[in-house]
């Protein structure tokens, strides 16, 4: 696909500079601060990403200009990206695992985990309490690649004392959007999808909110095709255009990883897919190893992940331990195609608290 973009956030930069003053909230040291228009706004685009502008407008009720402007500094101080969430194998990664690292003391957590985010097949860090400091999810084009990153970038880094890596078997649901008012609302899903459904949702992971007529000229093919397939994948679970924040950054202060050991005799689809009518599951994934299930939860609290857990994931069947590994700084990147080509580690990309 050849299509001539800036950056969303460039882009972004671009509508703060060339708007007037409004009624921004913003601190003392000059700062954008984020207030109750802002996460409206934040919800509605966790909702459908490519809502229009005056639509927010009417469903946040403030201007159009108003929701220009305050959507474009989200995207330019990093509060959110928009972008395509779905399986990554649609977008060349065959080879998915999270690695669990413990430290050896001589550095801080908090400056591995930078570290290692920058790394171009890493998309999220995580660093948690519990005997597995960090966590870090590798996305990789193959199993070659995620064998060598493990034994050559992770391992030698200063400040790691082990790393045991859980291979992903699949990434069985994604639901980034935190505020669901119905528990059985459909995530994102593994689905089957040709080239050039394939070449769309590269598209839109590099811009959510790329214009259909631009995609369409840079695939070369008509503009009510494009909106045909989008029709078609939005439908089928296979992609969901929508804004990505970091929960720890929108208050949910208790989001964390579960890990699940399953009973004796249970299947781990059958946890997994019961897992996904629970609120507050974000993203459930298959794995061999120390777990047979990971799922991220997010909560806003102490007493909502203890409801979460003991009403919700305790009790499903075939569920046997549980491990909790609480979040307590949070670094990620929005995942792009990556050519075979490309060195690109994303550097600009990553949202860190």
């Amino acid at each position: 696909m050849d299509v001539d973009l800036k950056s969303p956030a460039e882009k972004a930069i671009e509508v703060v500079r060339e708007s007037g003053p409004d009624d921004e909230p913003q601190r003392s040291d000059g700062r954008y601060v984020v207030d109750g228009t802002d996460l409206a706004l934040v919800d509605a685009l966790q909702s459908d990403g490519r809502a229009r502008f005056s639509d927010l407008a009417r469903r946040v009720d403030v201007t159009e200009k108003t929701v220009r402007k305050r959507v474009a500094r989200l995207l330019s101080e990093g509060f959110i990206t928009i972008g395509a969430v779905t399986d990554p194998t649609r977008l060349g990664f065959e080879a998915m695992a999270l690695v669990l690292l413990t430290v050896d003391g001589t550095r801080p957590p908090s400056g591995i985990a930078d570290e290692l985010s920058r790394l171009p097949q890493v998309d999220y860090v995580t660093v948690t309490t519990g005997p597995f400091m960090i966590q870090v999810e590798l996305i990789c084009v193959d199993n070659v690649e995620l064998r060598r990153v493990v034994a050559q970038s992770i391992r030698p880094t200063a400040g790691v004392a082990t790393a045991e890596v859980l291979p992903f078997l699949r990434i069985h649901y994604q639901q980034a959007r935190f505020h669901r008012d119905d528990s059985r609302e459909s995530g994102v899903r593994p689905r089957e999808l040709d080239s050039l459904d394939q070449q769309i949702v590269a598209g839109l992971a590099v811009d959510g909110r790329v214009s259909f007529r631009e995609l369409a000229r840079g695939l070369q093919v008509s503009e009510a095709a494009i909106r045909q397939r989008y029709a078609k994948l939005t439908e089928s679970g296979a992609v969901h255009v929508m804004a990505i924040v970091n929960p720890l950054r929108m208050g949910f202060t208790h989001t964390c990883w579960a890990g699940i050991r399953l009973a004796s005799g249970a299947r781990a689809r059958d946890v997994a897919e019961a897992l996904t009518e629970l609120p507050r599951t974000s993203y459930v994934a298959l794995t061999v190893g120390r777990y047979d299930v990971l799922a991220e939860l997010v909560t806003a609290s102490g007493e909502e992940l203890l409801a979460v857990l003991d009403d919700g994931v305790r009790v499903i069947p075939g569920v046997g331990a549980v491990e909790v590994l609480v979040y307590e700084q949070l670094h990620y990147k929005t995942l792009l195609p990556r050519p075979e080509d490309a060195a690109d580690d994303h550097d600009s990309d990553i949202q860190t608290v």
